[in-house]
C-alpha cells in the first residue's frame, strides 16, 4: 500500500467510530479530535526532514481541560500500518482506545502503543511485581 493511502485510511479510522487515539508525553496527554493530510509544497513548511511533494499529518489533538493544539507528525509507513493492526486488535478485544507514550524524544517514530486496561502507572507496578511467585490453587 502507497503511504498516502495508508495515511488516509489511518485518518478515517481512527477519527470517528468511537475509537480514539491518545497521545501521551510526561505528565500530560492529549486526545486525537482531527487529522488532516497536508503536502509540503514549499520550503517555508515546518517539517524541514520530508521533501517537496511528500505528505505529512497535522493533528489537532485536545486534552482534560479542552485545551486544543496541532501537531506536525512526519509518521512512517511501518508505524502507520502498527497503529493500524493494533487497533484491530484492540477492536476484538472489546476496548475503544489506544494510548502512545513516546519512547525516545529524540525519535519521532519510536512510539509504545497501549491499549487495554492497563494503564502506565498500573503496568509500571506490574513490573516491580513480576519477579514475586505466583501460585494457582
Amino acid at each position: 500500500m502507497e503511504k498516502l493511502d495508508l495515511m488516509k485510511n489511518f485518518a478515517s479510522t481512527f477519527v470517528g467510530d468511537d475509537f480514539y487515539l491518545i497521545i501521551k508525553s510526561n505528565d500530560t496527554s492529549v486526545l486525537v479530535h482531527t487529522i488532516e493530510i497536508i503536502q509540503k509544497t514549499d520550503k517555508s513548511c515546518q517539517i524541514k526532514d520530508i521533501t517537496i511533494g511528500d505528505y505529512f499529518f497535522r493533528i489537532l489533538a485536545v486534552d482534560v481541560d479542552n485545551r486544543q493544539a496541532y501537531i506536525l507528525c512526519n509518521w512512517s509507513e511501518q508505524l502507520l500500518q502498527n497503529l493500524l493492526i493494533q487497533r484491530l486488535r484492540a477492536k476484538e478485544a472489546g476496548f475503544n482506545k489506544i494510548t502512545m507514550a513516546k519512547e525516545s524524544p529524540d525519535d519521532s517514530d519510536n512510539w509504545v502503543l497501549m491499549w487495554g486496561d492497563i494503564s502506565l502507572n498500573s503496568s509500571k507496578e506490574k513490573l516491580r511485581k513480576s519477579s514475586q511467585l505466583k501460585y494457582i490453587y
